[in-house]
């Protein structure tokens, strides 16, 4: 009866898991990297997949593969693709508790498993169809058979050890991670098989290699390729504590209840029972994967992301659970609850995931687009990606009156086009991702200077300009004229009589300053809760462009943490320097993590560093919102 009444409470688990994966499943969009596949699939052999589809990607051919014989058969629509990486998100689910309960007891096993059922991190990668959950998969698979090898290796060694030959080489084919970890896995079984099969699980381990030997000329080409450095930040010691804080859904609630349960039995000291090798053995499967990564990333290239920590993960659930003795099915069911309700609120409300996940940015700017198209003289932009574009206008068939911004070779090509179109049109449309240039929202603000809507999506923003000259809700102008403040530093000699159109005077730079006029201030009285960024601008006249700098830094404790640089002749083409007179413009994005930070200072001055002669005129500094989501699925919201 006892095992009966467990065995139920694994099925509320798993009917939970179901339930949070397929939520509104026709709902769930393509994200970038699953149209990124799915571009590389229309391939006429088996030959040009792996050549023009796999090599370039980075990933090993497994999933690309997969999903080539798969969306033949059953095609690509959303749910389609997705369906069977939902499946495998459930199975792992399952397989998480069969794991727990063979090295602990059941306790262990519903306990992580209701764990593994609410986590944003396992519910998001089951609804996207890359080598994620499909590696947590296959390397608690291959966990599996090698725990049946351990502990009954007399008992169908020959069919456990082919399944877990299996499951290793999926590893291996899934992502260099679970490559990864599947080695670790294999070598670590060394150490728990029993002496008299050691030659034969020697042997299995040869049969992995045996499998994968077709795939290793794919794996050098790629070694050999650059990562992804040039958008991924190498990462630092905080990485640790913010990648905890996201597997346990960012949410205080969640981790003190995972962590009541966990401590609860300690305090008590009632039937407590550590294991010392086990635990050395999942503290070694979670934490190896973890500092290869970092030390990999911080020494030679960064790969480190919380994605590819999927598949040694649940390790950590064994780790703070593994030492519950078995309890009762009452038991079971109170604990087993209290996870799920606290993991599954944290989940909808505090990470909004069924909110933000779902809102695709390339489609949502499209619709806010249509919107915004029933004004009358719209200017419309979008930046996106060109065949995420074209799928969602095809699809949707939406109206096509914009401006594709890729045409744009530069910003100086942008502004050209600003200052050619803007008195024809009373607003002005952007639809962005995240990726586009800083400057852009500043150099629109030049001719349309108030933000009349910005709606925020998870990977994009868009936004709606007009010329109303009221100060925007989104942007503050920083007042620095306040006493309370600190001044602007200057050259007082450089000042002149001559009035600027903003009513102040007009500073001259000389060819003897090589610094111009300064200013700094403490930004703790400014700052906003969400997303910011500080936008410069200023005017300049000069008989031709300076070769000067415009300069913003952020600093804490005398630490310069941020700089940013813009040389006022990049910001012109050929057809604007014939002018007399120009606005060059700067932005700074205050990192998330010192929004609220008391002692932030921004400085800003004008490096004139080839000692040029021109003069300066209206120089703004505004505080403008950014979009506080833009990372919000893998960050605090």
């Amino acid at each position: 009866m006892k095992q009966l009444s467990n065995r139920w409470i694994l099925f509320l688990i798993l009917m939970v898991a179901v339930v949070l994966r397929v939520f509104n499943l026709s709902e769930i969009p393509f994200t970038h990297d699953e149209f990124s596949a799915l571009s590389r699939l229309n391939f006429d052999s088996f030959s040009a997949l792996i050549h023009e589809g796999v090599k370039i990607d980075g990933h090993p051919a497994g999933v690309q593969v997969f999903l080539y014989y798969w969306t033949k058969i059953f095609g690509i629509s959303t749910i389609a693709v997705k369906f069977p990486f939902i499946i495998a998100g459930v199975i792992s689910v399952y397989l998480t508790f069969s794991i727990g309960e063979k090295w602990m007891n059941e306790t262990v096993g519903l306990l992580s498993a209701a764990t593994v059922s609410c986590l944003q991190y396992t519910v998001l990668f089951s609804q996207i169809a890359r080598p994620y959950i499909s590696g947590l998969f296959f390397s608690l698979l291959m966990v599996f058979f090698l725990t049946k090898l351990i502990q009954h290796p007399k008992r169908n060694f020959l069919l456990n050890g082919c399944f877990f030959i299996i499951s290793g080489a999926l590893c291996a084919y899934n992502h260099h991670f679970s490559l990864l970890f599947a080695a670790i896995v294999g070598v670590s079984g060394l150490f728990f098989i029993q002496k008299a099969f050691l030659i034969r699980y020697c042997l299995l381990g040869l049969g992995i290699f045996g499998l994968y030997i077709p795939h290793l000329e794919i794996f050098f080409y790629q070694l050999n390729v650059a990562g992804v450095e040039e958008w991924l930040a190498k990462p630092t010691p905080v990485f640790f504590l913010n990648y905890i804080s996201y597997i346990f859904n960012y949410s205080y609630i969640f981790i003190m209840v995972v962590l009541g349960i966990a401590l609860g039995f300690l305090v008590t000291k009632k039937h407590v029972k550590i294991n010392l090798k086990n635990y050395l053995l999942f503290l070694t499967w979670f934490l190896t994967p973890l500092l290869i990564g970092y030390f990999y990333s911080t020494n030679v290239n960064a790969v480190l992301q919380y994605s590819v920590l999927i598949f040694s993960f649940t390790y950590l659930l064994f780790l703070l659970f593994g030492h519950l003795p078995n309890c009762s099915p009452k038991t079971n069911l109170i604990l087993v609850a209290l996870i799920l309700l606290t993991g599954t609120l944290s989940l909808v409300y505090e990470r909004q995931h069924y909110k933000y996940f779902y809102q695709s940015p390339y489609l949502e700017i499209l619709n806010d687009l249509q919107v915004a198209n029933e004004k009358e003289n719209v200017l419309s932009v979008v930046q996106s990606v060109e065949h995420i574009n074209a799928y969602y206008m095809n699809q949707m068939r939406f109206d096509s009156n914009y401006t594709w911004y890729d045409q744009f070779e530069s910003i100086p090509d942008f502004k050209q086009f600003l200052i050619d179109n803007a008195e024809h049109h009373s607003y002005f449309y952007l639809g962005c991702l995240h990726h586009i240039d800083p400057l852009v929202v500043p150099i629109i603000q030049e001719f349309y200077p108030s933000i009349e809507l910005q709606k925020n999506y998870f990977g994009g923003s868009s936004y709606l300009f007009s010329k109303n000259p009221s100060p925007s809700k989104l942007v503050s102008t920083l007042d620095f004229e306040k006493d309370s403040l600190p001044s602007w530093s200057y050259n007082t000699s450089s000042i002149i009589d001559t009035v600027s159109s903003a009513g102040k005077r007009t500073y001259q730079i000389n060819p003897d300053e090589e610094w111009g006029p300064g200013f700094e201030a403490n930004l703790g009285r400014f700052l906003l809760k969400d997303h910011a960024f500080i936008d410069l601008s200023v005017k300049i006249k000069a008989n031709q462009p300076p070769t000067a700098t415009l300069v913003l830094t952020l600093e804490n404790e005398g630490e310069t943490i941020l700089w940013r640089g813009y040389d006022f002749d990049q910001q012109l083409n050929l057809q604007q320097q014939g002018a007399e007179s120009a606005t060059f413009h700067g932005t700074i994005e205050i990192p998330k993590e010192h929004l609220k930070n008391p002692n932030l200072k921004f400085k800003t001055y004008i490096w004139n560093k080839d000692k040029n002669t021109f003069l300066v005129e209206d120089y703004k500094i505004k505080l403008r919102k950014g979009n506080p989501i833009i990372y919000g699925i893998v960050n605090k919201l």
